[in-house]
């Protein structure tokens, strides 16, 4: 497989040297343009889509000195037999080679040993691309480029069908990225666009897709969707860097833009992208390690409202999440039974094991049963409902967070968040001797942690949660928070800070 050496580009791809050119002859007149140079290999990347220029060869040394004069990127030339040596240092960006599969190739980095010496060993990420030969054309079609040899595979068999077929390959839509964002989210809403599992988006998603795509630059989100390239999101993401965001939001935002170009691309809105090549930040994120004991979480509830007490008590005794108590109506609260159904909301459903039902501990129960009381016993409507009137008619658990952090540091005690609450949860239900697949069908998880004395595929797939087992789980939480309660009565439980 031949070497590519597009040079790189330079100041002058803006000029006129991009617009349609004729062929020049030995009379510096015209003639219609041909597709190779000199009957040899064109010199042209193969992924730009720009006019092909062909040149007779005693014209080469004029017109490399007249792109000289526009500061253009010196050419490299390997023209056998036609008097012109090459002409600069080795500007290539990439270097192509075969693979065991017809008509599929795999483009490598500069800095690949491969690339340096043949007889070596691929040490880079390469991507992958297949070609086919059109006939009725007369030259290469070439498709998108993957990060795998099976995409590339199927990428040229679709093509080779659309050759064969003799249709058209087909041909980007302009449209801005402001547009395609907007359609893009009315195709979410509307259940049309759906997610990389082939699942409609939720609401809380769709509402973090449109948040995240706002958060690119004006400039960007004003480009053709087919004009913005690798180089443009990872500017952005410099940007980003440079501003301060975190490594989660970048993610979230670079997450987005990838969303939508999958979603243009299946429309034939775009052709080719390589944004899943963008080079995203480590997660700086800090893991979560607060944890409370049973008396420390019990004296923390005393300090607050039982309104605001609550969503932390759902969230400490019963393992909610945040969507789960956001979204729980009272007519999942079964107080005969002692019974809780979480995520019954498919908008609140992390996945499907996490719509479960849940023993309510004594703590819980009594905390339930006092705000449904001061509610007025209602048998429908928000368990935990807003403060004043919303568009969603859930609360706002960021602003409960915020509330409830400066009433407890006020105090001089040490903080703990609603996901820190779960977690505290979670800490207590292995404390207090709760078989591992039980806790995970308390805590809602789709499938088990590594655990040190059984293989997970064990737990999943022949390990199951026997009648009463969940019961029998509330009342070893029960013993263990009340011996741990009584316990910790005389422990300070003052912040150190």
């Amino acid at each position: 497989m031949r070497e590519s050496t597009w040079p790189e580009a330079g100041p002058s791809r803006t000029s006129s040297i991009d617009r349609p050119l004729q062929v020049l002859d030995a009379g510096g007149g015209t003639k219609p343009g041909r597709r190779t140079l000199c009957a040899h290999e064109p010199l042209q990347d193969p992924d730009d889509d720009l006019p092909w220029l062909a040149i007779e060869p005693h014209l080469l040394h004029e017109l490399a000195e007249f792109l000289s004069t526009l500061g253009s990127a010196p050419l490299a030339t390997h023209l056998d037999g036609a008097g012109v040596s090459e002409m600069s240092e080795d500007t290539r960006r990439f270097v192509d080679t075969k693979t065991r599969y017809q008509g599929v190739f795999a483009r490598h980095q500069l800095s690949c040993d491969l690339a340096a010496d043949g007889s070596k060993r691929c040490t880079c990420k390469p991507s992958y691309y297949g070609t086919v030969w059109d006939k009725e054309r007369g030259l290469n079609r070439r498709t998108a480029r993957g990060q795998t040899v099976s995409e590339a595979r199927n990428r040229r068999a679709d093509l080779l069908a659309r050759v064969r077929s003799k249709r058209a390959e087909p041909i980007a839509v302009r449209m801005s990225f402001r547009d395609a964002h907007t359609s893009f989210i009315s195709d979410c809403k509307d259940g049309v666009a759906l997610n990389k599992h082939g699942r409609r988006y939720k609401a809380a998603a769709i509402a973090n897709l449109d948040s995240s795509l706002k958060k690119l630059p004006a400039p960007l989100r004003g480009k053709q969707l087919t004009e913005i390239g690798r180089g443009d999101l990872q500017r952005a993401v410099d940007d980003f860097r440079r501003a301060g965001l975190s490594s989660s939001r970048i993610r979230g935002v670079v997450n987005s833009a990838r969303a939508l170009y999958r979603w243009a691309e299946d429309r034939e809105l775009v052709t080719d992208h390589e944004l899943d090549r963008v080079r995203l930040p480590a997660n700086d994120s800090v893991e979560r390690d607060r944890v409370a004991s049973p008396g420390e979480f019990a004296l923390l509830l005393s300090k607050l409202k039982g309104a605001d007490a609550l969503p932390l008590a759902l969230a400490g005794y019963g393992t909610a999440r945040l969507q789960e108590i956001r979204a729980l109506e009272w007519s999942e609260v079964d107080f005969e039974r002692g019974l809780i159904l979480l995520a019954d909301d498919e908008e609140a459903r992390k996945s499907e094991a996490a719509r479960r039902v849940v023993p309510m501990v004594a703590c819980l129960r009594a905390r339930l049963r006092a705000q449904w009381i001061a509610q007025d016993r209602p048998t429908s409507g928000r368990v935990c409902p807003p403060r004043r009137e919303s568009d969603s008619g859930m609360v706002s658990l960021d602003q409960l967070q915020k509330r409830v952090k400066k009433i407890w540091e006020d105090q001089k005690l040490r903080p703990i968040g609603l996901q820190e609450a779960r977690h505290t949860s979670a800490t207590w239900l292995d404390h207090a001797g709760v078989a591992p697949k039980v806790a995970l069908v308390f805590m809602g998880h789709k499938a088990p942690q590594r655990q040190p004395d059984a293989a997970p595929i064990t737990l999943r797939r022949y390990t199951h949660v026997l009648p009463g087992e969940l019961e029998r789980a509330r009342d070893q939480l029960d013993r263990f928070i009340a011996e741990r309660e009584v316990g910790e009565e005389n422990d300070d439980f003052s912040s150190s800070e």
